[in-house]
């Protein structure tokens, strides 16, 4: 899963890129124009315990791995602006991260953040890049000499799409039948990605809950049914540059229960219909990211091509079932070990043991 952080130049994106990733890439103008990769563990409660039971060699959280995409510029050349575009079309979300502190430099100038005017012109910057994407594809397959027959099926529905863009309604919300769906696989449409809102906050807002703007963008992102969550990058970083015990007293002082990065790798399993299940033992104890609905067979195929190729059964019990009672004997004990066959559906919170032969 990689997310895309984007939004305006001064946002912050930067600064909660380095926060997730653990990097220190300057922020500011400094670092404007550059592409930043990174990637960022899943903190998981459960793999926590799971460490502390069996004491394993090594353990290995959920990753998700993030993308800090600048924001576009009247500077930028077309074709500066135009690589923007496709990074942010190579993600599978996006996550637009929302200025609603005042910036420094605008401090006693009576200036502020505008952040729902941003929110509204960044869902409108997404519209036309999408629209403007369907009026250069609808042109070429009316003037191909070639495939004449399938560009005629492919037109109606992209004009379609063009039709629900030009009355400001996201691709996401087209209702398309599977074979029109197979007719257009392949092409990347931002407003069909999920997306995510990062509303970014200073110390005093982050304290008392309110902002500007705040009322209008929370009937925007349900208007919308777009998962948010508010987190103040910059002061999470300073946060993050403590010691454990220090963290812990100013994190109780923010009312801070979990940190932006369990708020955020959350909304986005949620968001994506992602869960995990665990494979545990004394060489390892690992999380691993499957979509819901994964069968236990394609399941094993996120370990390794072999074990999908020659799964024969699988070896589960749940991780609720082992925390309330304490060891995988007592599991046992209780009759919670079951074996499953290729087609059973994996939970969140699985423990699997997958037999195989090859």
């Amino acid at each position: 899963m990689q997310i895309g952080l984007v939004g305006l130049p001064g946002s912050g994106k930067t600064t909660l890129f380095n926060l997730l990733t653990g990097s220190n890439h300057p922020v500011g103008l400094s670092g404007a124009d550059e592409i930043y990769f990174g990637s960022a563990a899943v903190p998981d409660s459960r793999i926590d315990y799971l460490t502390s039971l069996y004491q394993p060699k090594k353990t290995t959280y959920a990753r998700i791995d993030l993308k800090d995409i600048p924001g576009a510029r009247m500077d930028h050349s077309k074709a500066r602006a135009a690589r923007l575009l496709e990074e942010a079309r190579s993600v599978d979300a996006l996550v637009q991260v929302l200025q609603v502190f005042e910036a420094e430099e605008n401090l006693g100038t009576g200036i502020q953040a505008q952040p729902f005017l941003s929110l509204r012109d960044f869902e409108t910057e997404l519209l036309l890049a999408d629209i403007d994407f369907l009026e250069k594809r609808i042109t070429r397959l009316e003037t191909a000499t070639k495939n004449i027959k399938e560009n005629a099926l492919q037109i109606p529905i992209y004009k379609k799409l063009l039709s629900a863009l030009e009355n400001e309604q996201p691709i996401s919300s087209v209702n398309l039948n599977d074979s029109e769906k197979e007719l257009f696989r392949g092409q990347v449409f931002l407003t069909e990605k999920p997306l995510f809102l990062v509303i970014n906050l200073d110390e005093k807002q982050l304290r008392s809950g309110t902002y500007p703007h705040r009322e209008q963008i929370a009937a925007y992102i349900q208007e919308k049914k777009i998962s948010h969550v508010e987190v103040s990058a910059r002061i999470e970083t300073e946060i993050g540059r403590l010691e454990p015990e220090e963290r812990s007293v100013f994190m109780d002082d923010l009312n801070l229960e979990e940190s932006g990065l369990q708020r955020l790798s959350r909304a986005a399993y949620q968001r994506l219909n992602l869960i995990s299940f665990f494979t545990v033992g004394e060489d390892e104890v690992r999380a691993w990211t499957i979509k819901k609905g994964t069968s236990a067979r394609q399941a094993a195929g996120k370990i390794h091509s072999d074990i999908e190729r020659g799964f024969i059964r699988a070896e589960i019990f749940h991780y609720d079932q082992l925390h309330e009672l304490g060891s995988t004997v007592k599991v046992r004990e209780a009759g919670h070990f079951r074996l499953e066959g290729k087609d059973y559906i994996v939970r969140d919170g699985d423990i699997i043991n997958f037999r195989f032969n090859v």
